[in-house]
């Protein structure tokens, strides 16, 4: 409970109705809400079952209906029907008076089966085994256009002697749907087998029509009905039924499923949770509302009172604030002499306190950092020695000893950067120091070194200090690199790399360190610490000029060159990075 002392007192009152009255209360409607919740599913789903199983009775009754006057039909036996449909087998016009009176019998015959399903609608017909229908109303043209439906064909012979009823659903062709009302039919189909002669003598068909359906599931006041064949195809719906059986519910629905007795059929029987649970929702909807309007009025009066409490002290904090991210002019208003107004002033006198103090510190931070760059390099200027070396140098000249008047021409380019040490260069010129310094070592070290430099054109702008690298050439040729080298190299690179920083590498094939001197190294670069080698000192005061220079964003490492050697890496923020006021000399 520490954190209500971290809060004002009116919000410990806010907090206190919150956790004892507010969030009890709506904890218990809550748990009332969905209490009652899942007892109206339950119930919902009880009676769901009890309706899914009352229509499915009703499209039991119908299927069995239907299957009894196909089997009464189409099952050898010795009557006038049987006898009919031999005779008929193959007949595709009326040629004599007793095909005539034959077909009335047979027609007959199946007026009289077909009563007891005149209120389904069903359309009933009969092809022989020459495609001529013996029964129904359909003409031979529109037996042809049925055949196109391979449904529509006869059985096979194995399978009009088993005595297997077909169902399937067919959708009428639409130059028939204008005789007819229904867009599809679903066909109780049967095959008369003749076993004396192994022969079909023709189809029967019975479909079952989509008013039927409509009708029969328009009783539905919520929900909706679906009936699915054995291979759990759609047969009948109602709007949203899904073409195929679905294995659960989907998300917001309630699913119960039932088959139909006597027949292949799964009927499912879906309702909208919303219907059954949204009276409940709507009163917990208003209940919630209700105490969300009371919490708001409490807030708001609350609210009001506290606003003329903690007003100044909102302004006190909103002061230190702005301070704190530099706006050092902001100082708070003080209004009469209660305890707040003494505050402020007391809050006022220690920002003009910081504020001179912070003062004081960038200005030595600002002197410190001009000595330190000054003494990390101020060398003996000797003017006089550069005079001598220049009148040396014509005497070789003019004496035709030009390789010699070259070498000194190189040092006296190095002592000018010494003694312009402060003032900052382009990385190509810095390279080029690096080129006049490499002559003087290999003329000192009689050791043909060679000096490869990889200097993009993008980057040969860049601000760098003076003399930032040769520090780093000078520790390979001294530590890295001996007399009976083979083959030795220097390489410096310049090139992009993450974050929009640019690498400086500078990489030798000399002899490198160990591991541990390495880990040693690498450790004091990282810590600031001084090193006593001379190696470690150069090294320092390279990273030391890089962070005075450019500021936080630099990083200097070093690292094994592979597959010997040793590389130093500089990394600087970006081509305009620099922090130090660049003034170039006339």
């Amino acid at each position: 409970m520490r954190w209500l002392y971290r809060i004002s007192f009116y919000r410990r009152i806010q907090a206190a109705l919150l956790l004892f009255l507010i969030i009890p209360l709506l904890f218990i409607s809550g748990f009332s809400y969905f209490a009652n919740k899942q007892s109206s599913e339950v119930n919902a789903h009880a009676n769901m079952k009890g309706i899914t199983g009352i229509m499915a009775n009703d499209l039991s009754k119908t299927a069995n209906d239907i299957l009894y006057t196909v089997n009464q039909f189409t099952t050898p036996q010795a009557n006038g029907i049987f006898y009919d449909l031999r005779k008929l087998n193959q007949l595709q016009h009326f040629d004599h008076f007793e095909d005539y009176q034959n077909y009335t019998d047979l027609n007959e015959s199946m007026t009289i089966l077909v009563g007891k399903l005149s209120l389904l609608h069903v359309d009933t017909f009969f092809i022989n085994e020459a495609d001529y229908p013996l029964v129904g109303s359909l003409t031979t043209e529109d037996i042809k256009l049925l055949r196109m439906d391979r449904q529509f064909e006869h059985m096979t012979t194995a399978e009009a002697a088993s005595g297997v009823v077909q169902w399937f659903r067919s959708e009428w062709p639409e130059i028939m749907q204008k005789r007819v009302a229904e867009q599809y039919y679903y066909y109780c189909k049967k095959s008369v087998y003749d076993p004396v002669q192994d022969r079909i003598l023709g189809t029967l068909f019975i479909g079952i029509p989509e008013s039927y359906f409509i009708q029969l599931f328009k009783n539905t006041t919520n929900g909706k009905f679906s009936l699915y064949s054995e291979e759990n195809l759609l047969i009948a719906g109602m709007d949203g039924s899904a073409p195929l059986l679905p294995a659960v519910a989907q998300k917001g629905w309630m699913l119960e499923k039932t088959e139909v007795a006597g027949t292949p059929w799964k009927l499912t029987f879906e309702v909208d949770i919303k219907e059954v649970t949204g009276e409940i929702t709507q009163r917990f909807s208003f209940l919630l509302m209700g105490i969300l309007i009371v919490l708001f009025i409490f807030l708001f009066i609350s609210f009001v009172i506290a606003r003329g409490l903690n007003r100044p002290i909102g302004k006190l904090m909103r002061v230190v604030k702005q301070y704190g991210e530099g706006n050092t002019s902001v100082r708070y208003s003080v209004k009469g002499q209660d305890e707040i107004a003494q505050l402020g002033s007391a809050v006022n006198h220690m920002l003009n306190n910081i504020h001179s103090l912070m003062r004081k510190i960038e200005e030595e931070q600002e002197e410190k950092r001009t000595i330190e760059l000054y003494a990390l390099f101020s060398q003996i200027q000797p003017h006089f020695l550069l005079n001598t070396l220049n009148s040396i140098k014509c005497n070789l000249a003019l004496e035709g000893d030009f390789s010699n008047s070259e070498n000194i021409d190189s040092l006296m380019i190095l002592l000018r950067a010494h003694l312009r040490v402060n003032e900052p260069l382009f990385l190509y010129e810095e390279c080029n120091l690096l080129t006049e310094y490499m002559s003087i070592m290999r003329l000192r070290n009689r050791i043909n070194i060679k000096l490869d430099i990889v200097l993009p054109e993008q980057y040969r702008q860049l601000i760098v200090p003076r003399l930032l690298l040769q520090p780093l050439v000078e520790n390979s040729i001294i530590h890295g690199i001996k007399r009976n080298h083979s083959n030795p190299c220097i390489r410096v690179a310049v090139e992009s790399a993450a974050n929009q920083t640019i690498e400086i590498r500078v990489e030798d094939n000399g002899s490198g360190i160990s591991k541990e001197e390495l880990q040693q190294l690498s450790g004091k670069l990282i810590s600031g610490e001084q090193s006593t080698d001379e190696k470690g000192v150069g090294l320092h005061n390279v990273k030391r000029r890089l962070f005075l220079s450019y500021g936080e964003g630099t990083s200097f490492t070093v690292s094994p060159n592979y597959p010997k050697g040793f590389v130093c890496i500089l990394r600087i923020p970006g081509m305009n990075s620099w922090k130090g006021n660049v003034t170039w000399p006339k």
